[in-house]
């Protein structure tokens, strides 16, 4: 049986961690630590492409909204 620092045990037990970090915390236990880096810096890029591509279509969704409409009634 593996012995793992007390802190982490505390941060895990401390209940403001989301279900699914806390999962990926015991899961990761029997990882490679330095391929369960790598494949975090990999989801990192992932969700801040994920992030530039909701900003930019929210920014081009308030841009098409705000647009003045044409009256042809005039």
């Amino acid at each position: 049986m593996n012995s793992y620092p007390t802190i982490e045990d505390r941060i895990i037990d401390d209940g403001r961690l989301s279900d699914w970090l806390e999962k990926q915390i015991l899961e990761t236990r029997d990882l490679d630590l330095s391929q369960t880096v790598e494949d975090v810096k990999k989801l990192q890029v992932i969700l801040n492409k994920r992030m530039d591509r909701r900003i930019k279509e929210r920014k081009t969704f308030k841009t098409q909204v705000n647009l003045t409409a044409i009256s042809f009634d005039d």
